[in-house]
């Protein structure tokens, strides 16, 4: 019976009601969304977030980028974009021995070398960790790159990840801006 707030005026549509009430009723699929030919993530990556094992200018670090690919995120993972948007100076990561382990961050843990590279474009100042093989919906990875801190100051990034994609996918810049604080040394002697 329907409510006396809403009257029938005339028949239903059976024929579009139909395909309607198909739709509605698929499950959720691990697909991602495709428009136009691009793909994005249906949920995309979270909990991102950076670390630094040490923190004084100048000196050898290993900062370790963590993310969550959620399950539902209906794609791969295949890069991850960073863009510079404050410091003192560039960062200059250093492009050799990234490694990556499963789980979010873990000063003591190792992670395995060859799953992930490191592309720098100096003219936009954007820097590019590429996963090979990509990171599958439902992981939680950490990326280790080994650098060497820059002068005293605050840097910060903004992260865009791209799903696996055989068309150039878009990207999706999403918060928080990743965060190191670096300082001076005070050694005296």
């Amino acid at each position: 019976m329907l409510p006396t707030r809403i009257k029938r005026k005339g028949s239903v549509n059976k024929a579009a009601a139909l395909p309607l009430l198909f739709l509605f009723a698929q499950p959720l699929s691990a697909h991602a969304t495709e428009l136009y030919g691009q793909e994005f993530f249906q949920s995309p990556p979270r909990n991102i977030s950076i670390h630094n094992s040490y923190s004084n200018a100048y000196q050898r670090s290993y900062p370790v980028i963590s993310l969550e690919l959620p399950a539902d995120a209906g794609a791969n993972l295949k890069r991850i974009a960073l863009s510079q948007i404050n410091g003192t100076e560039k960062w200059k990561w250093r492009g050799k021995d990234l490694s990556v382990y499963s789980g979010f961050y873990d000063m003591r843990k190792r992670g395995e070398k060859g799953l992930a590279s490191l592309q720098s474009n100096d003219e936009s100042g954007i820097t590019e960790i590429i996963f090979s093989p990509s990171i599958k919906p439902g992981q939680i990875v950490s990326v280790v790159i080994p650098s060497i801190n820059p002068r005293q100051g605050v840097y910060e990034w903004s992260a865009s990840f791209y799903p696996e994609s055989p068309s150039l996918p878009p990207s999706q810049t999403l918060g928080p801006v990743l965060r190191l604080d670096i300082y001076r040394s005070n050694i005296r002697f």
